[in-house]
């Protein structure tokens, strides 16, 4: 038992390994940061605090819990080479316990936590465990977990044309033990396609699996990936523009990269707000009044998630910043550019800060269009556009001792966004008691001012760090 334990164990730390180093501290910083806004979101419209508690406490287990699985399983997945399959005593075998274990575990917690609300706690079941198959099936290189997940989603959206009948069946009796069995079966065949064992098979199902695991190396390094055509002859058109005109500063932009320059950020959220529309469109066209005075009077919450794509551009930039580390050496040589560190250091920062502010406004943008078409009143609308402004103290996160300090910054910019939200609605409830403004209002002022702090911060000390290019070469 002692052995099979240690080789759980191992197995474990080899998943997380090949993933990503700062994976625990990820799940857990995201899971803390939703714990915080989840609560807040409530305090802003229900007022109830022992409620908000419930749920922050409900949204920190799911999160660590399903945020370990969904980190496991794809380094699982990666760990099940054809060689290793063959080779490596008992890796295999190991690897198909341990995933079955976290996949028992999730679910069971999912399970738990849906007890007294108004979930059926059948459905979250079934539901869970068919997704979690389905995302490791994906992982696997196969696209029928990738169409089951949007399956899962079409069913979300568009349950109110699903017969009642049918979510009744499958709640009670018979019709619970079949979809039961189904869900198993369709968990096992995802768990023999997830890891092969070895063979002609494994090989050729190999190239696929390398393309869903391997966008993030082992030192949680966002590969590049291929454009699609329109958003790289728009990306094309930039550069030449910015080329002919010669502007040192739009060109330094370039040196992140054309997947992180915001023309494809622009595209992608057009895209977003375009099928956001497509859907209500549909919903409001056949959907009854009771879900259309729903969605006009908290869709305006949805789209928020999106504001999180803050943080994690933040990163992708910090992480293109090392990984250019090469043609920075060049770029130092540039006549436009200044000689000296001061300067230079000023020119990195002002376009780090003008990149970062301008992909904050079209996140900010895309929510606040799809809050309007929604149908969300003027308040809410108001609402939305205060929280919006919370995740503005992220656009100070890159200006730093690139030279010193390069890579991810991980752990440290959740726990900072996490301690930002805190003082920010903590601010916001002093103002309302105090002053009577709405709580929304105060985090908003407060986060606008945290963040001209880190701003301000931020160029002080690009004045006297080193040459900042090539980035991380005194770490």
């Amino acid at each position: 038992m002692k052995t099979v334990l240690k080789d759980y164990w191992l197995v474990w730390r080899m998943a997380f390994s090949s993933r990503a180093r700062h994976a625990s501290a990820i799940v857990f910083g995201l899971s803390a940061l939703g714990a915080i806004v989840v609560p807040l979101l409530i305090l802003l419209k229900e007022n109830d605090l022992l409620l908000a508690a419930g749920m922050s406490l409900r949204v920190a287990v799911t999160g660590v819990v399903l945020g370990w699985m969904l980190y496991f399983v794809p380094g699982a997945v990666k760990l099940n080479t054809p060689a290793a399959a063959r080779l490596v005593p008992r890796l295999r075998r190991r690897l198909i316990e341990v995933t079955v274990l976290v996949w028992a575990l999730a679910v069971a917690m999912a399970t738990l936590l849906s007890l007294n609300t108004k979930l059926p706690t059948a459905l979250v079941l079934l539901g869970t465990g068919g997704w979690i198959a389905a995302f490791g099936l994906a992982q696997s290189g196969q696209k029928l977990g990738t169409w089951v997940q949007f399956a899962f989603t079409g069913s979300f959206v568009f349950h109110r044309h699903i017969p009642p009948a049918l979510f009744e069946g499958v709640q009670h009796g018979t019709g619970f033990a079949v979809a039961l069995l189904l869900m198993l079966a369709f968990a096992a065949y995802a768990l023999q396609a997830m890891f092969l064992n070895g063979g002609e098979r494994h090989y050729a199902a190999r190239e696929a699996q390398v393309l869903q695991i391997e966008r993030m190396s082992p030192t949680g390094q966002f590969r590049e990936r291929r454009q699609n055509r329109f958003g790289a002859s728009l990306y094309r058109w930039v550069l030449q523009r910015d080329s002919a005109a010669r502007n040192s500063g739009r060109l330094l932009a370039h040196l992140l990269g054309a997947r992180n320059h915001w023309v494809n950020r622009a595209v992608v959220l057009a895209a977003i707000v375009a099928l956001a529309g497509v859907a209500l469109l549909v919903m409001h066209a056949k959907a009854g009044p009771e879900t259309r005075q729903l969605v006009k009077d908290i869709g305006w919450m949805f789209p928020l998630p999106l504001l999180l794509g803050a943080m994690f551009d933040t990163e992708k930039r910090n992480v293109r910043l090392k990984d250019t580390a090469a043609e920075q050496a060049l770029v130092r040589l540039a006549p436009p550019l200044p000689a000296g560190a001061p300067a230079f250091n000023r020119k990195v920062a002002v376009m780090l800060l003008r990149t970062a502010l301008l992909e904050w406004a079209m996140l900010a943008g895309a929510v606040l269009c799809v809050g309007v078409m929604t149908g969300a009143s003027a308040a809410s609308l108001f609402t939305q556009a205060c929280l919006c402004c919370l995740t503005l103290p992220l656009v100070g996160a890159t200006l730093r001792d690139h030279a010193h300090r390069s890579g991810l910054l991980g752990w440290r910019l959740l726990l900072g966004f996490a301690l930002s939200l805190a003082v920010s609605a903590g601010v916001g409830m002093e103002l309302n008691r105090f002053t009577g403004l709405p709580p929304a209002v105060g985090a908003a002022l407060a986060s606008i001012a945290i963040a001209a702090v880190l701003v301000a911060r931020g160029f002080r000390r690009a004045e006297t760090a080193p040459y900042a290019f090539p980035a991380g070469r005194l770490a």
